[in-house]
């Protein structure tokens, strides 16, 4: 139906991977009888989805930014390459986005229940946040928060309830999907990406990378059980900078959800660097817009099938070096004479 022929080597095969109870909640896109029209109304809820997870993004951060960086920002949240990607291919990734950013926003706040609640709402798409909510789940069993196992449970078990009385062997093909999904070759991932630069060492530099990765991370995710909500948050902003490079497979749009550590990253330079900050923040936000639309535009000749690689991994490395930049800054209030002065 997609194709009108068999997906070949790199297309994605439409495999039904998504577990049932997640499901229900597009069953109300069957009311309309035109498919096109149902996708049409879908893409204009994803891009309002967009619109607000940038400015929650921007609320997240506590960027205290002057009003013409606070509507760059949004503008470069909406326009940028991934996600018009994203929007382009009705990627429902941008509301996982959303649920991501409220997941923060409702721990952040104590609103527990509800907290718990988009948790489970927000249980697939594993290549782009499993990092994320193993960081969530361990922070709210290390906090020994009630309320939000409530709100979880509470909403798991009345979506499965609906799942097993309209489909009760939903299990076993929701499983065999997903191993097929696994086993089919699409999309971008690290070692994949390694390859096509270095052929030879390609494989081997990628597993050296990956698994510093998965150390660094695993010392980080050490650190949040007795740290602050400030440590937990620049932590949750690096768990999905480094999930698109720890080997899962997965799709260019899926990087739209960077837009929640980006905005930590804008902020933190603006806030740090008052004198400058504001241009350094332009500046940073004008690069990340930037270079992935003129890679695409202006450079395929030159790398030919690599320049989608590139683009794959230009935003999480950028994402992943900013964040390391602020990293002092955004785990600690100014303490220290200098840091006010330097924030004055």
């Amino acid at each position: 139906m997609v194709y009108g022929h068999t997906a070949g080597t790199g297309e994605e095969p439409y495999i039904l991977d998504t577990p049932f109870q997640i499901l229900l909640l597009y069953f109300p896109f069957a009311l309309f009888s035109d498919p096109v029209l149902a996708r049409a109304f879908f893409t204009l809820l994803i891009q309002l989805g967009l619109f607000i997870l940038a400015i929650l993004s921007l609320r997240l951060a506590e960027w205290d930014a002057p009003p013409f960086l606070a509507v760059l920002f949004v503008f470069f949240a909406v326009l940028n390459f991934y996600s018009i990607e994203a929007v382009y291919e009705a990627s429902p990734v941008l509301l996982l986005g959303l649920l991501y950013a409220g997941i923060l926003f409702f721990l952040h706040n104590e609103i527990d229940e509800l907290a718990g609640a988009l948790i489970a709402v927000s249980l697939y798409y594993w290549e782009v946040g499993a990092p994320f909510l193993l960081l969530v789940f361990l922070r709210i069993y290390w906090q020994r928060r009630t309320r939000v196992w409530a709100g979880f449970f509470m909403a798991s078990s009345i979506l499965f309830f609906i799942s097993f009385l309209l489909y009760p062997g939903w299990i076993i093909p929701f499983l065999r999907a997903t191993v097929n999904a696994l086993r089919t070759d699409f999309g971008f991932n690290v070692h994949s990406t390694f390859f096509s630069f270095w052929q030879v060492q390609g494989q081997y530099l990628a597993w050296m990378f990956t698994t510093v990765l998965i150390i660094l991370f695993g010392f980080e995710l050490s650190l949040v059980r007795y740290g602050d909500d400030r440590r937990f948050y620049w932590t949750a902003c690096l768990a999905l900078a480094v999930a698109p490079l720890l080997g899962f497979r997965t799709e260019m749009e899926h990087l739209a959800v960077l837009i929640i550590p980006l905005a930590l990253v804008f902020a933190i330079v603006h806030d740090r660097w008052r004198r400058i900050g504001s241009w350094l923040s332009f500046s940073l936000i004008l690069v990340s817009f930037s270079i992935p639309w003129g890679v695409n535009y202006f450079l395929p000749e030159q790398f030919g099938v690599m320049t989608q690689e590139i683009i794959f991994l230009f935003l999480p490395l950028f994402t992943l070096v900013g964040l390391y930049w602020i990293r002092w800054w955004a785990i600690r209030p100014p303490r220290l004479l200098s840091d006010l002065v330097n924030q004055s």
